[in-house]
């Protein structure tokens, strides 16, 4: 448990990657978007990991690994939707 308080940590970090992310796609291009919107998924997944590790629930572990896979596709599917615009 001495690794907790550093994951959280690093967590709220990566969390704070989410603000310049979200104003590209509130404000950006829609390529811009489309590629902010990827980063703001990594991220997440990202973020759940360190918060499972450090909380010391491996369990949760299936979540961020789910969200990954499901993530995936759907900027694939999002990316397809915005071609003609692209």
């Amino acid at each position: 448990m001495t690794g907790a308080p550093g994951f959280a940590v690093a967590a709220i970090v990566m969390l704070a990657a989410a603000v310049p992310c979200g104003i590209v796609i509130c404000r950006g291009s829609v390529m811009a978007a489309l590629a902010a919107y990827e980063l703001l998924s990594s991220v997440a997944v990202m973020v759940l990991i360190l918060l499972a590790e450090g909380l010391g629930r491996p369990g949760e572990l299936e979540l961020a690994v789910l969200l990954a896979v499901l993530l995936l596709g759907s900027g694939l599917v999002f990316a397809r939707f915005l071609e003609r615009w692209l």
